[in-house]
Formats: structure tokens, sequence, C-alpha cells
């Protein structure tokens, strides 16, 4: 009877590991980059290769800052939370990026003093290092307040705006660039950038729309008071 219970009790563990463990998209800031996928929770560590924008892992272990995954060829490591999406909507399913970055200036009240880079888009998310007044970053994308930004070391996390000066419009995917909705009669406004996700609205073909940014082949649009995602090749 005991090993009955015990088997059972182990199937459950297995079925639970099984159930927690979830499917997510490495998501960067450029369509064309690439992060290290880490065989410990932290840039000191060794690599196990890369990961591409696009590629898809299983989260075995959800940390703070860093989360343990799995590769779709079997390789385990650990990338930042920043980099996954769909991990929590103040990491990188949360963000708008910029199709060109530009430059940003830590500010504070006090010239002697810093402010914390953090994991995701929020006073509660893990720090990851600290910023120096006056110190220069370049500015990928915003969630919210928050901007993410990259440091001369190459690392990156959010800033809050108000510790952070920007120049005015930027070079950023922002600016209100206009679009058509062409190459078919109707096309689908989608609220996140894939096919399968929720329908904002549908738009015919010379419906004007403004273009807020360029993430892949999906662009962030308004029409009117709605805002959602058309795949480009709908849009000219």
């Amino acid at each position: 009877m005991m090993k009955k219970a015990l088997s059972f009790i182990l199937a459950l563990l297995v079925a639970f590991s099984m159930f927690a463990a979830c499917a997510e998209t490495i998501k960067l800031a450029y369509s064309s980059g690439s992060i290290y996928l880490r065989k410990g929770a932290g840039t000191k560590y060794a690599t196990n290769g890369v990961l591409k924008n696009g590629d898809s892992v299983t989260v075995l272990k959800k940390g703070s800052i860093w989360s343990k995954v799995k590769t779709s060829d079997s390789r385990e490591g650990y990338v930042k939370n920043l980099y996954i999406k769909g991990i929590g909507s103040a990491y990188a399913s949360g963000t708008t990026y910029y199709s060109k970055s530009y430059t940003g200036t830590v500010k504070t009240k006090y010239a002697s003093s810093s402010v914390n880079l953090r994991g995701g888009a929020g006073f509660s998310q893990g720090k990851i290092t600290t910023l120096k007044s006056g110190a220069k970053v370049k500015v990928l994308g915003k969630n919210g307040s928050w901007y993410l930004v990259e440091t001369s070391k190459g690392t990156q996390g959010f800033i809050n705006s108000k510790y952070l000066s920007t120049k005015a419009g930027g070079s950023s995917s922002s600016s209100t660039t206009k679009a058509t909705v062409a190459n078919c009669n109707a096309v689908n406004m989608r609220k996140s950038a894939s096919k399968d996700s929720d329908r904002v609205c549908t738009l015919a073909k010379g419906t004007s729309v403004t273009v807020l940014s360029k993430s892949g082949s999906w662009w962030k649009v308004k029409y009117g008071s709605k805002t959602g995602y058309i795949y480009s090749k709908y849009l000219k």
C-alpha cells in the first residue's frame, strides 16, 4: 500500500513539473540580434551557445532576474527574464522596441547619486546594477514610464523615465510615420504581434494608420483610438 502511495505521489510530482514548465519565445530589441545562453545565472558564467530573436525556449525555473531554460535542441542554461517574451508583462512582452537606438543621460537629484537598472519595468523588479548620474546609455525601447536601455558595457535593463534625460523626438520608431493598408481588400489589426492573437478590428484597403514602431515583420500601429499590430506586407 505504501509503495502504491509513493508511486502516486511521484507521478503527481512529475506531472506537476511538466505542467510548471512553460514554452516561451526569445524577444530582443532588434530582430537581427543574439544573446548568450549562460551556464549559470550571471554574465560571469561560461556560455552554452547563443539564442536568436524568435527562438523557442521552455522555462524550467523562473528567477527574479535570470530564469533557467531549455532550448528546442535540448540545451539548458540561463537567460535574463528581460529577453523572454510572455514571462510577465513587465518584461519583453510589454515593451515597445525602437527601430533605432538613441542616446540618453542618467539624471538624479544629486550629482553623486546613482539609480538602479532593473530587470523589468517596475520598482519591485530585481536590480541588475546601478548607474551613476551623467552616465550615457542607449535607449532601445519603452514600457509605460520605463525605458529599456543598454549601458556602455552592453548590459540591458529598465530605468524609470524620471531618471533619464533623452533627446526630444530622438530617432526612435515611435515617431508618427504614416502607412496605408495595401495588397488586400481588408486586413486584421491584432492585439499582439502574432497571427493567432485576438483581433482588434478590421481595416479596409486604403485605410491610413500611424506607425508607432516596427519589430520584425509586425508593425505596431494606431487607427483612431485603437492600437494594435499589422503584418508589414499588408502596409505600404
